[in-house]
């Protein structure tokens, strides 16, 4: 019986199924084994049996482990606890955190403006104190000038009255020669 040679292959199964909630089941042939050279009519019958019950089995299986994913999820959903977090107090430390950046931005914005105004404003300081020194220098110089042409002035009078007394002075002796 070994598939060498002789009238036909006999096959013997026996098969189990186990399943651990809803029971076991098991298939198992036995008896007459089925000779697959002999009667096909009678094989082909017995396979399509074992494949019904099979099939049957199969169905039953997916409807008790429907049933058990249902259960499973009606406890979870009645005994677990749905955590969903509360992000409302990051989203208020996000929105003082943007409000806080605006206004930091535009106090920069409002001290870069006054340091660009006082920049200007002291070039143009630094722009008058160098024309207004300029004109001090030219003053000090026309000062210096007016001294020196006031002392020579000065020394012009001197020279002048000193000439006037001298000439009054001789204009007194010829008087007094004059007259004399």
């Amino acid at each position: 019986y070994g598939g060498a040679g002789g009238s036909g292959t006999r096959i013997s199964t026996s098969t189990g199924y186990g399943q651990g909630l809803a029971g076991s089941f098991q298939l198992s042939i036995t008896g007459d084994d089925v000779l697959l050279a002999g009667n096909e009519k009678s094989t082909m019958q017995n396979l399509n049996d074992r494949l019904a019950v099979y099939l049957e089995r199969v169905r039953s299986l997916e409807k008790a482990n429907s049933l058990i994913e249902k259960q499973i999820k009606e406890w979870y959903e009645k005994n677990s606890v749905e955590v969903r977090q509360d992000y409302s107090s990051y989203f208020k430390t996000i929105a003082d955190l943007q409000a806080k950046i605006s206004a930091a931005q535009l106090e920069n914005a409002r001290l870069v403006l006054q340091i660009d105004n006082a920049k200007l404003a002291a070039d143009d300081f630094r722009l008058k104190y160098e024309n207004e020194h300029l004109l001090k220098q030219s003053a000090e110089g026309d000062i210096v000038g007016l001294i020196q042409v006031r002392d020579n002035l000065t020394l012009t009078k001197a020279d002048l009255e000193s000439q006037i007394e001298s000439v009054n002075e001789e204009l007194a002796f010829l008087k007094k020669n004059h007259q004399e």
